[in-house]
C-alpha cells in the first residue's frame, strides 16, 4: 500500500471515530446512550427514537450508488426482520463524505430508485434481486424509506476536527492545545476502546460518561493520528507548549521517565545530560542556582548506579539524598544550595517514596514533568503542583521535546 493510500485508509479510520465524538459532543441530552458498532457504526438512542448510522469517508472518490448500497441492503433486511418479528424499530442513517458526484442523487429516494440502484446488482456476471430474495413487499419497502435518511454531503476531515475542538473549549474552557492534546486525544482513545469490546452492552456511552472520562490533561500517544499529524509537528507543539522558556525560573522542576524493555545505557545517558544543560543553572553568572530532579521510573539499583558513576565521568556531579553507606534518605541533603564552589547538576530520585518525600520538602514551585509508554506510573493529586504527562513511543523522543 502507497503512503498515500494509507494515509486515506487512516482518514477513515479516524472519521468514523471522529464522528461518534462530535455526536456525543453534540446530545442535548447528557444521559443519552450512544452504542458504537451495534447495528451501524453508531447507533443514537434518545428517549424517542434509536438511529442506527453508517458512517463513510471517501476522500479520493466520487460518489456512485453502488458505494452505499450494500450498507442499504443491509438496512432493509434489519428493517424487515424487525417488522416481521415484532421488535422495536430504529431510523437509518447514511452519512459520508465523497470528492465528487453528489448530483447523481436526487432525494428523497424513491421506491423505484431503491430497488434498482441500491437493491439490484451484479457479482460475477449474475443479477440479484435482493428485495425478492427476502420477499420484501412494496409496502414495506414504502415504510423503510420514511425511516431512512441518506446525507452524502458530509463535513471534510480536516472541518470535522475543527467542530470537535471548538465544541470541546466550549465544554471545557480550553485552549486550542489542550482541546487537541488533551480533551480530543482522550475522547478519541476512550472511542477506540469502545469499539473493540466484544458486547454490546461494553460498547455502550453517553455524553455525561464520555466528559467524566476524558477530564483529564493527559497527552496521549496515538501513532495512527500522528502519522496525520506528523511527529515532528507533535513534538514542536509539545516543546511550544510546556518547555519553549522553562529554564528562566528558579523552579523545582521534576522529571519522570520511563524507559523503554530494551533500552540503550548510552541513550538514556544522553537524555538525562542533555535534561541537565538545558534545565539547570550554577555557573558564578546566574544569580539564581538550580538544577532538575530526575527519577527513571523501573530501573534496577545497580543499573541506576552505572548511570550515576558515567555522569561523574562526564564532570556533572550529580547528588541522591544519601550521603553515605547506609545512610536514609534526606530532603535537607537535596536541599542544599547550589553555588559556584559546589555545582551541582542532577538530583537524583531513586524511588517513588524519595520522590514523594521531596514534593513535600521542597517549598519552591513545582512542576512535575511524567513521560510514560503506556499508562502514568506517578500520581499525584496537589492542585498547587503543576503535572504534566505525556505519552511517548519510546523514551528517546524526550530529546525531540524537551
Amino acid at each position: 500500500m502507497s503512503n498515500r493510500s494509507a494515509i486515506h485508509t487512516i482518514k477513515g479510520y479516524f472519521y468514523q471515530f471522529d464522528y461518534t465524538i462530535i455526536q456525543i459532543l453534540n446530545q442535548q441530552d447528557e444521559t443519552s446512550i450512544l452504542t458504537v458498532e451495534e447495528i451501524e457504526d453508531l447507533d443514537v438512542e434518545t428517549e424517542n427514537e434509536k438511529t442506527a448510522i453508517q458512517c463513510k469517508y471517501y476522500e479520493s472518490t466520487d460518489y456512485n450508488h453502488s458505494v452505499i448500497a450494500k450498507p442499504i441492503r443491509f438496512m432493509v433486511k434489519d428493517f424487515i426482520e424487525r417488522k416481521r418479528n415484532n421488535v422495536e424499530g430504529v431510523r437509518y442513517k447514511i452519512y459520508g463524505y465523497y470528492k465528487g458526484g453528489q448530483d447523481k442523487l436526487a432525494l428523497p429516494v424513491s421506491l423505484d430508485f431503491l430497488k434498482s440502484n441500491f437493491l439490484t446488482f451484479s457479482k460475477d456476471r449474475v443479477e440479484y434481486i435482493y428485495h425478492e430474495e427476502i420477499n420484501a413487499s412494496d409496502e414495506e419497502l414504502e415504510e423503510f424509506i420514511m425511516c431512512l435518511d441518506i446525507d452524502i454531503n458530509a463535513s471534510e476531515y480536516s472541518y470535522q476536527l475543527v467542530l470537535i475542538y471548538d465544541k470541546l473549549k466550549e465544554i471545557f474552557g480550553c485552549d486550542d492545545f489542550e482541546a487537541e492534546n488533551y480533551y480530543y486525544n482522550n475522547a478519541l482513545n476512550e472511542i477506540k476502546k469502545l469499539s473493540v469490546e466484544s458486547s454490546a452492552d461494553s460498547r455502550r456511552v453517553s455524553k455525561l460518561e464520555l466528559l467524566r472520562k476524558i477530564n483529564n490533561k493527559q497527552v496521549i500517544f496515538n501513532k495512527w493520528f500522528l502519522k496525520l499529524k506528523g511527529k515532528r509537528q507533535h513534538f514542536k507543539e509539545l516543546r511550544s507548549q510546556y518547555f519553549a522558556s522553562l529554564n528562566t525560573e528558579n523552579f523545582d522542576r521534576f522529571f519522570l521517565i520511563e524507559v523503554d524493555r530494551n533500552y540503550k545505557r548510552a541513550e538514556l545517558i544522553e537524555s538525562i545530560l542533555m535534561i541537565s544543560r538545558k534545565y539547570s543553572k550554577v555557573t558564578r553568572r546566574n544569580a539564581e542556582k538550580f538544577c532538575p530532579f530526575i527519577f527513571i521510573h523501573i530501573l534496577c539499583n545497580t543499573e541506576l548506579l552505572e548511570i550515576k558513576k558515567q555522569l561523574r565521568n562526564s564532570k556533572k556531579r550529580c547528588i541522591d539524598g544519601y550521603d553515605f553507606q547506609g545512610a536514609e534518605f534526606s530532603t535537607n541533603s537535596m536541599l542544599e544550595p547550589i553555588n559556584s564552589e559546589n555545582p551541582i547538576y542532577i538530583k537524583f530520585l531513586n524511588s517513588v517514596e524519595d520522590l514523594n518525600d521531596m514534593l513535600v520538602a521542597s517549598n519552591n514551585t513545582k512542576q512535575i514533568y511524567q513521560f510514560y509508554i503506556k499508562e502514568p506510573f506517578f500520581h499525584n493529586e496537589c492542585a498547587s503542583i503543576n503535572h504534566i504527562k505525556i505519552q511517548l513511543e519510546s523514551f528517546n523522543d524526550i530529546k525531540e521535546i524537551v
